[in-house]
């Protein structure tokens, strides 16, 4: 069984409140063993990994995030990421939004 994340009860709360459709899931769902979200507990990395994966297939999606996580030296925060260009990020096969999205995520260093 999987480790439900700290946050889960008041996303789940917070999104029933805000969409009558995942209210209807998350009422679907309320067994522990049929939720798949699992926590990595580093929100940058996490994020960084769904921006990679966005509309691209899972095989190219990983493709992409190991040369990025070789760019990073294996060190995937904020002050790292933003030690890159966004030339060397291209070059990891991310498009420009992409860029975009990781260097602006590095930026609000927030995490």
């Amino acid at each position: 069984m999987t480790k439900v994340p700290k946050y889960w009860n008041k996303a789940k709360k917070y999104l029933s409140k805000k969409d009558k459709t995942m209210a209807r899931l998350i009422k679907s769902y309320q067994s522990p063993s049929e939720i798949i979200l699992t926590s990595r507990r580093d929100i940058f990395f996490s994020l960084c990994k769904s921006i990679v994966g966005q509309q691209i297939s899972v095989a190219a999606a990983e493709a992409v995030f190991l040369k990025f996580k070789k760019i990073c030296k294996h060190k995937i925060n904020p002050k790292t990421v933003s030690g890159l260009t966004s030339s060397q990020l291209k070059k990891c096969g991310l498009s420009r939004q992409k860029v975009l999205g990781i260097k602006s995520l590095a930026k609000k260093n927030n995490f």
